[in-house]
This record gives structure tokens, sequence and C-alpha cells, in this order.
């Protein structure tokens, strides 16, 4: 008979125990790789979505917010800059492209970009990856009307002017398609109802970046909302600008400019991602911390279990070391069995680390547009897998040592 028999046969006769440990072991391995995965997973997501923008120009303020309302369609969106801003950065020999972005509306809880069609002709929605319609065209832009909405004065009445109200929406803003026509709501789903609708053009191909889940509009169109309209604190100012520089000294040297000026503020969205999965490493190390104190516990389960059960083998160990069993025979039983609860209990928490991961993608996809892969196997995995095994058999030593010592005549004796 094997030693891998006697193994299997000897967590057979102990279900429930053995079941009970290789889930607490399968528990804090599940944790380990999942916050190990959706932590690279959604840094590589989120730094993929800012490639695309050299520079993101806006009201002087928080970065992160900056950052997260324009590049990524979270949080509440700051305070607006003025439009000749983003027509002195249009005209800066520093600067390849610039296009300007206006929000504050949204649809079924996706936001609405009020933006140029450059933003789609011309800039790279990630690295090397333009955007691409699935369906329709792009929206209509005309930005000498924009300029004349933008530069109108306040008591300027917009009534009888061309107003094209048109859309391209991401790839995850479900039932619109082209010709499909909706309301937009100001500040949220439970805000006042514009009375304009918008005419869906096209539907774009999925980039697994946030603007999947964003609705684009036409800059000119958000300016003619009759709400926009009566705000005179919109007037002549949009949200930000991104822009595309000509090399990474340009964007350092104009960063600096306008961060030295009273009026905006420019930042790098890859810098600012960086910062941000700083601050969210440290929230990643409490559960590190939390699943390997799991782990660990489940291991002293196992050398706890396995040496209370030493007294009911006292009598089988005997018998094998009468028909010739080594004592390191015995000993390689034991520790191979605590090895092997632990091994169970990885390669279950592995996949179940798995499902975990499978579940945030999804949330994250939803909530952030950020895209995973969640099946993908990481080298890591193995490292968190073997260190577990190596646990069992540091738990297997104790009770192992004790069956080493098993004395035959004892063990064999009617009163043992």
């Amino acid at each position: 008979m094997s030693l891998w028999t006697i193994v299997r046969k000897n967590i057979a006769q102990r279900k429930l125990s053995s079941a009970l440990t290789s889930a607490s072991v399968a528990l804090g391995v599940a944790v380990v790789v999942a916050v190990l995965a959706i932590k690279e997973e959604s840094r590589e997501g989120f730094r993929q979505g800012a490639f695309g923008y050299d520079l993101v120009v806006g009201v002087k303020g928080s970065p992160l917010q900056l950052v997260l309302n324009t590049v990524y369609h979270l949080d509440a969106p700051p305070e607006n800059i003025p439009f000749g801003i983003y027509e002195k950065l249009k005209a800066d020999r520093r600067v390849r492209l610039a296009v300007p972005v206006a929000v504050g509306d949204f649809f079924e809880g996706h936001r609405l970009v009020g933006t140029s069609d450059r933003l789609f002709r011309d800039f790279e929605v990630q690295k090397g990856q333009k955007f691409e319609l699935a369906e329709g065209r792009l929206f209509r832009f005309d930005e000498e009307r924009l300029r004349h909405v933008l530069t109108a004065p306040p008591d300027h009445e917009h009534e009888g002017e061309e107003a094209v109200f048109e859309a391209v929406v991401g790839a995850r803003v479900g039932g619109l398609r082209p010709g499909s026509t909706f309301e937009a709501r100001h500040g949220g789903d439970f805000g006042p109802a514009h009375e304009e609708k918008w005419t869906v053009a096209g539907v774009l191909k999925p980039t697994g970046t946030a603007n999947d889940r964003a609705i684009f509009i036409n800059l000119e169109s958000f300016y003619h909302i009759k709400t926009h309209v009566a705000e005179e604190v919109n007037r002549g100012k949009i949200s930000a600008v991104l822009l595309q520089t000509k090399g990474a000294h340009a964007a350092r040297d104009l960063a600096w400019e306008i961060n030295k000026g009273p009026e905006a503020m420019a930042v790098v969205p890859a810098e600012v991602v960086v910062e941000l999965f700083e601050l969210i490493g440290k929230v990643d190390l409490v559960l590190l911390a939390v699943s390997a104190l799991v782990i660990l516990v489940a291991g002293i389960s196992i050398l706890v279990s396995i040496y209370n059960s030493m007294a009911e083998r006292r009598r089988a160990i005997a018998i094998m070391r009468a028909l010739g069993a080594r004592r390191t025979t015995v000993l390689s039983i034991v520790i191979l069995e605590a090895s092997a609860l632990c091994a169970l209990g990885g390669f279950a928490g592995l996949l179940l680390g798995h499902l975990l991961t499978a579940a945030a993608a999804r949330v994250l996809a939803a909530r952030a547009g950020v895209a995973m892969s969640p099946l993908a196997f990481r080298a890591d995995e193995l490292l968190v897998l073997g260190g577990v095994v190596l646990l069992g058999a540091l738990a297997g030593v104790v009770p192992a040592l004790r069956a080493y010592r098993t004395d035959i005549a004892d063990g064999l004796s009617p009163t043992s």
C-alpha cells in the first residue's frame, strides 16, 4: 500500500474535520488571490485607460477628482474653466491636439460628455488604439457654432438658432442604437429632466475603458439646453480640456506653465493613477494580513487536529511498525497528510479566488468601465500555493514526531 493511499484513507476517516480545516485554508487563499488579482488587474486597467491623455486641464483643486471625473467619468464634477483656456491651448505650439469637455447630465446612470468629434477621430483611447464605430456614424460638430454660443452675451436669445442634438454611445450603454432618442437629467438620475431629446448617431466598439459606459454628445448641444442657458455660471465655460502634446518635454513645460497661473491646473492622468493605487495599497496590505492570519489559524487547526488524533492512531501505527514500517515512514505519512489538507484547501482557494475576482470584475466594469481578466493565472499564485503546502508540512511536524516516537509494545498493548 502506497503512502498516498494511507494518507487518503486517514483523511477520509475524519471527513468533517478534514473538510473544515481545508475550508479554512481555502478561504484565506481565496482572499489572497482575489486581492492580488484585483489590485494588479485594476491597476493595469486604470493605467491603460489613462494612456490616451498626456494632460488633463481643469479648475484648480484636487487632481484625483479631476482625473476621476474627466477620464473615468466618476466622482462629482469640479468647477468649470473659461472656454478661452481651451482656445489658447489649441493654438499652443506644444499641443498636438486639444479637445474640450463639458459634463453635468446623466441618462440612466450613464454620464453625458459634451465634446468634439476630434475625440473619436484623433485621440488614442488606449496606446495605439483609436475609437471605432460598431454602428452608425459620429455626431455632427460645428466649432464655429460652439464658439458663437459660448461667447454670446448673457442676454442673447438662442431661440431660432439651429441646434443639432446628437450622441455617440459607449459599448456598455444598453438599449440605445442609431436612431434611438433619449432625454437626460441634470446632475444625476434623480435630477430634473431636460426638455431636449438627443438622437443616437452611432455606437462605439468596446474599448475596455470607462468610455464604454459614457454617452458622448456634440458640445454645442450641451449649451443649447434651456436650463444650461439659464445658468449664467456656465456661460463661456467648460469642465476640462484633454490634451495630447508634442512629447514628454512639451507636456512638462506646459503643465508647469499652467499650474503657476491662477485659472487652471494641468495633471498627468497616469501619475494620478499611481498615487491612487499607492493609497489603495494600504488597504490591500490590511486585507492580505487578515488573509495570512486566517491561513495561519487554519494551519494551527490542522496541527491540533492531527495531534489529538494520535491517541486513536497509536494501535494502527504500532501495527504498521510491527509489519516492518520504519519510523521515517510513519513520520512521512503524518507530514504528507497535513500537507495534503493544505494543498486541497489551496487549490480550492485558487478556484474560489478567481470566482471572487470575476464577480469584482463585473462590478468594476459596470461602475468604472475598467476591463479585467479574472481567469488569467498569475505566477504569484504558485508562490501562495507553495507557501500553503509548506505551512501544512510544518504543521504536521509536531504530530509526526509524536507518531515517530510511538513504541510498538505500548501501541499493541490492550490497555493502550
